[in-house]
């Protein structure tokens, strides 16, 4: 069955979410010196007491907008991966209200929320895909379940880079942030550009 295309605001949110993400965290960097941006992770820039608090949950808030729009213009994708990625825009909320309280220490809800978000970007690659001779090429089964793993080792570096307090913590969770904003774009840009393709019907289970 033909795949329905992604509409014009859907390209935009896609767009919209790794531009607002990099371009909040520069400003925020920019205004506090002697920032380490290799060492110290963004949810420093967020913590309560850091000057740029409010610069960093607006940033977040509004990639968390944009998730949720991409996921109901992301139309070709499997409707289970729509569902995720709009739920991680959704928590994604809860990490920019509830940051941690002091600049270098995690707190639990935060981590908790982090946890939730990242969980739900890591997974809605996999949860896309179709089966079918002209699946495009992001939406095809082996290539949601590579991104998907990649992105679960990503989360796992960067929780024993925690654990261990490893001094690369920020590098870590900037490309974390950065692949799970682009990979979005890329589904809805390539999909966008080729078409949305065919796949096979859904299998009704009576």
């Amino acid at each position: 069955m033909p795949l329905p295309p992604v509409p014009a605001w859907g390209v935009i949110s896609a767009i919209a979410a790794p531009v607002v993400l990099a371009t909040g965290y520069l400003y925020a960097v920019s205004l506090t010196p002697g920032f380490q941006p290799v060492s110290q992770p963004l949810s420093d820039l967020g913590a309560l007491n850091a000057g740029t608090r409010w610069h960093i949950a607006i940033t977040l808030a509004l990639v968390g907008v944009c998730y949720i729009i991409t996921a109901l213009g992301l139309r070709p994708a499997d409707t289970a991966g729509r569902w995720l990625l709009g739920a991680a825009g959704v928590f994604m909320w809860w990490v920019a209200f509830i940051p941690n309280n002091v600049v270098g220490k995690y707190t639990l809800r935060h981590t908790l929320g982090s946890a939730f978000v990242f969980g739900l970007l890591a997974l809605w690659p996999a949860m896309s895909t179709h089966l079918g001779p002209r699946v495009p090429w992001p939406l095809r089964r082996r290539v949601g379940v590579v991104i998907s793993v990649v992105a679960f080792v990503l989360i796992e570096l960067t929780l024993w880079g925690i654990i261990l307090r490893a001094d690369t913590d920020g590098a870590r969770e900037v490309l974390l942030y950065a692949v799970t904003a682009l990979w979005p774009l890329v589904v809805v840009l390539w999909t966008k550009v080729r078409g949305a393709g065919w796949a096979y019907p859904a299998v009704r289970r009576v």
